[in-house]
């Protein structure tokens, strides 16, 4: 009945999050989206959605293109109408858009929803099919693969792309500050009085966290070092600047079940900043008595994507690296260093692998020429490898430890 199967069967998968072969997934997600029939318009359009989105793996090339044009076929040997085989289609090419998104992009940014909106045609039907198959393909894969954070990111992405094609109001967003809990006196920081504070609540199957301090050059990269070692892993973060002081709010999961503390946090922020927390040192430290795989891993990759930025005057720049202790502290200080605010960023971590995305910008004015770039992506390659830029520039690693 469906002479394309044989090339998934028994097929392994390439991604670690995976627990089935690729055609076990693939029923596993059908199965996944009949609790969901509900929940969507066209429940036999989810139902075949589910069976076929990963249908592409069998063939070379991205297995969602592929997968577009043998999904297709079959629909329409199963006897779909025209209508519903372009749907069926771009179901399958589509089935990673809204999970990628919302984990990768800042989804309060009207560009990220123009890009979605534009992606899917303007379709509300195929929006609420493609929310639909993507809780189903989470749950067929792995509980890493389909966190309570994910899911809440993606159903967060999906009110503000349907709420864009029907014109109605678009909701608040995801990370909004904490009230502070904790106020540290800093009297070595000059600016707003000097005083730190965090402010820590539950959100998803984590906390988010909410630093305010005077502003100033790198201490988006300071928050995170302190996150960090109070081994705090963070998922999302933004921030903003009012009247000389800076509100850092980081969506963050303890790495061994242990919420984060105010104080400590608080302490720990006003230390780094006065200087007397050295930061790199305690986490380079951390690094080699955990010994950490991110060394052995390939080569980091940096790419940049300014279309996908509403503002003009920013952009994004993507690393992707072995993760290892510390790793965000490092990436924000060399865009610190290189003279480039953080305005938002999002964290993303496959296996030994991070994938830290970074809304940039330039408070200078400079620009973001191709020499500036270059210098940029030899820094962040060196903070990906623990080396001096000079030596990522060459191509030599230095292994922690």
């Amino acid at each position: 009945m469906l002479p394309e199967w044989d090339r998934v069967r028994s097929l392994p998968q390439r991604h670690p999050w995976h627990r089935f072969t690729v055609d076990r997934h693939l029923v596993e997600a059908a199965a996944a989206a009949a609790e969901l029939t509900r929940d969507v318009d066209r429940p036999d359009l989810l139902l075949v959605g589910a069976l076929l989105h990963d249908i592409g793996k069998g063939w070379s090339g991205d297995h969602s293109v592929v997968g577009e044009v043998i999904a297709a076929e079959m629909a329409a040997r199963m006897g779909f109408s025209p209508p519903d085989v372009a749907v069926l289609a771009a179901l399958v090419r589509h089935h990673l858009l809204l999970p990628a998104t919302a984990i990768r992009r800042d989804i309060d940014d009207p560009a990220t929803i123009e890009r979605v909106a534009a992606t899917i045609g303007g379709d509300p039907g195929l929006l609420q099919l493609l929310h639909a198959l993507a809780q189903a393909d989470g749950a067929a894969t792995s509980t890493s693969a389909w966190s309570p954070w994910k899911a809440h990111l993606v159903a967060a992405l999906v009110a503000r792309v349907h709420a864009h094609l029907v014109a109605a109001p678009a909701p608040g967003p995801v990370l909004e500050p904490t009230e502070p809990q904790v106020t540290a006196s800093t009297p070595g920081v000059p600016g707003s009085g000097g005083t730190v504070t965090v402010g820590v609540q539950n959100v998803a199957d984590g906390q988010q966290v909410t630093f305010g301090a005077p502003d100033r050059p790198g201490l988006f990269s300071r928050c995170a070092g302190v996150l960090a070692l109070n081994q705090l892993d963070v998922r999302a973060a933004s921030i903003s600047v009012a009247d000389g002081r800076a509100t850092s709010i980081f969506a963050v999961r303890p790495r061994f079940g242990r919420a984060p503390v105010p104080e400590i946090l608080a302490d720990g922020l006003r230390a780094a900043l006065e200087g007397t927390l050295p930061l790199a040192e305690r986490l380079r430290q951390r690094e080699v008595d955990y010994r950490q795989d991110g060394a052995r891993s390939a080569a980091p990759r940096v790419s940049w994507h300014d279309a996908e930025v509403a503002d003009a005057a920013s952009t994004i720049v993507e690393v992707r690296a072995g993760d290892r202790a510390g790793l965000l502290y490092q990436l924000t200080t060399a865009l610190a260093d290189e003279g480039l605010d953080v305005t938002s960023a999002r964290i993303e971590t496959l296996g030994a692998d991070a994938l830290d995305s970074f809304y940039v910008c330039d408070p200078g004015g400079t620009g973001m020429d191709a020499e500036r770039r270059r210098r940029v992506e030899v820094a962040l390659t060196a903070a990906a490898r623990g080396v001096a830029p000079d030596l990522a520039a060459e191509g030599k690693a230095d292994t922690p430890g």
